[in-house]
């Protein structure tokens, strides 16, 4: 091959060589991306109307330094709230209240309230008791053992697993939203949007507290059921009196009125009646006597003195 035909394939190799070193030194073309601005008070605003952000954060754990140590039930667990009262006749009262404290303390529970008051000298009680609800049916079947007779008893059950799993939801819901609130606080670029993405932030956390208090509520309900005891002691059998009482009792003979007797008659009683009359008249006559001679004296003396003035006067 001559030097003429090889020069032109030259020059093409070179300017191709050329073209390929040119286009990988081009900047590669820039791609404009059009974003949406949106102020972080309309994301606020947009999370109050919702009640919720349109893709829920991840929930912080609940066992990460500063948050307090939660016991929640998982989703789906039955909770049921028991309660118990028993009225029990016992032969002792004071037997019957040890045999309750040890069952009590043996199936881990606790006493709530104790009281203890007497009548007629017999000893009456009455406890509340917190028995965990695994060993529910166990203590009444033990308590109901204590009894001479069981006078009243009544149980109860409650379900709450729908109230407990919608309180679960409204706490998820809840805190959700309550961490976007937290990231819009911390892009936020005046005063005055502090101020008031922090009292929204406020109000979502008081509602989360009084959800997880609801929560705890039931879960320590369903946990620990609730007995009440009443202890009445059994009044002792009167015993029969051991003295025969006579079958046919005696009736008595009706007693005849006595005939009364007529007086003789004494001259001498008659006498003595005669003399006190007597003494008694002339007690009576002479004390008018004296009373006329007292108070009617000087009223005479005085209508005489009158008088005889009246007489002198006209004879002179």
């Amino acid at each position: 091959m001559n030097a003429k035909r090889l020069t032109p394939l030259i020059v093409l190799l070179i300017l191709g060589l050329s073209a390929c070193t040119a286009s990988a030194r081009q900047p590669a073309p820039q791609v404009v991306v059009q974003t949406q601005v949106v102020t972080i008070n309309e994301q606020v605003a947009a999370i109050e109307v919702t009640g919720a952000p349109a893709t829920a954060a991840p929930i912080a754990d609940s066992n990460a330094p500063g948050d307090p140590q939660l016991s929640f039930a998982p989703v789906g667990t039955g909770l049921v709230i028991k309660d118990a009262e028993l009225e029990l006749l016992v032969s002792d009262t004071d037997r019957a209240l040890n045999q309750v404290t040890q069952m009590t303390g043996d199936s881990g529970g606790y006493i709530i309230s104790s009281q203890t008051w007497y009548v007629d000298g017999f000893k009456f009680a009455s406890l509340k008791l917190g028995i965990p609800s695994a060993n529910f049916e166990q203590s009444l079947t033990y308590l109901r053992g204590l009894a001479v007779q069981i006078v009243r008893e009544n149980a109860t059950g409650q379900d709450v697993s729908a109230a407990y799993t919608d309180l679960q939801s409204q706490l998820v819901n809840l805190e959700a939203t309550a961490a976007r609130v937290r990231e819009f606080l911390a892009d936020a670029k005046t005063v005055e949007e502090s101020l008031r993405i922090s009292g929204q932030l406020s109000e979502l956390e008081a509602q989360i507290e009084t959800i997880k208090g609801q929560m705890r509520f039931y879960e320590g309900r369903a946990a620990y059921s609730t007995v009440t005891i009443f202890l009445t002691p059994q009044y002792p059998t009167p015993i029969p009196s051991l003295t025969p009482t006579p079958t046919n009792t005696p009736t008595s003979t009706p007693t005849s009125t006595p005939t009364p007797t007529p007086t003789s008659w004494n001259p001498g009683t008659t006498f003595g009646e005669a003399s006190g009359v007597l003494v008694s008249m002339t007690q009576t006559t002479v004390d008018a006597l004296i009373w006329v001679m007292v108070v009617g004296g000087p009223m005479i003396l005085i209508v005489g003195l009158i008088l005889g003035g009246a007489r002198l006067a006209r004879r002179k």
